[in-house]
């Protein structure tokens, strides 16, 4: 009986996320927004890029590493337009939009990155390409992003060069982490399983 009543509250949460979740779409606020962070990235100012995160965000980069909140966010940014991206240029060249409140959307933006160096700083790294995924609370010009995770694009994946013709196996600055990043906790998820929320990582076992 318990079965049932489990399978009857996940299938109505599934019909409620679909209602809610609109098709994926473009936002001309959202893409001001995300305008508003590229010029701060590309002036190499690390405290107008992490304005937009939430005080407690959580960033997964394309490298593994957790950034937990907006002040770990500039901390590391500001390493990195010293260390790797002191010449680096960040572009934005699509924003898509996917409402799933009335105040709160995934966003997904493809850039590249051009102009960065290795992590140990040493080689160019070439032309980075990849995806980012946002979830981004609030509207209008009133927006924080909760959660960002990149993900550089394989070889091929959209018809381009490898993402970067510079070493891939040198050690990270020494001021990077180079712990792996932690487990975390699903907070929201769809249906199918797919996590739309972190929080914070798992407690170490005892």
């Amino acid at each position: 009986m318990n079965a049932w009543i489990r399978a009857i509250a996940l299938t109505s949460l599934s019909i409620g996320i679909g209602n809610v979740a609109g098709a994926a779409t473009t936002d001309a606020s959202v893409e001001a927004f995300e305008q508003a962070q590229q010029a701060g990235w590309n002036a190499h100012d690390a405290q107008a890029y992490s304005a937009a995160f939430a005080p407690d965000a959580e960033v997964i980069t394309s490298l593994g590493w957790h950034w937990t909140g907006r002040d770990d966010v500039a901390r590391n940014m500001a390493d990195g337009f010293r260390l790797i991206y002191a010449n680096g240029v960040f572009r934005i060249s699509d924003v898509s939009v996917r409402p799933l409140s009335p105040d709160l959307a995934l966003v997904w933006i493809r850039y590249t990155i051009s102009g960065a160096r290795t992590p140990d700083a040493t080689a160019s790294a070439g032309e980075q390409r990849g995806i980012e995924t946002q979830l981004v609370q609030g509207t209008g010009a009133h927006r924080v992003i909760l959660s960002q995770q990149d993900t550089i694009l394989a070889s091929g994946s959209d018809g381009t060069a490898p993402v970067s013709a510079g070493p891939t196996s040198a050690a990270p600055a020494a001021s990077f982490p180079t712990t792996p990043p932690p487990v975390r906790r699903c907070i929201v998820a769809r249906a199918s399983g797919d996590c739309l929320v972190y929080g914070k990582p798992k407690p170490a076992a005892r």
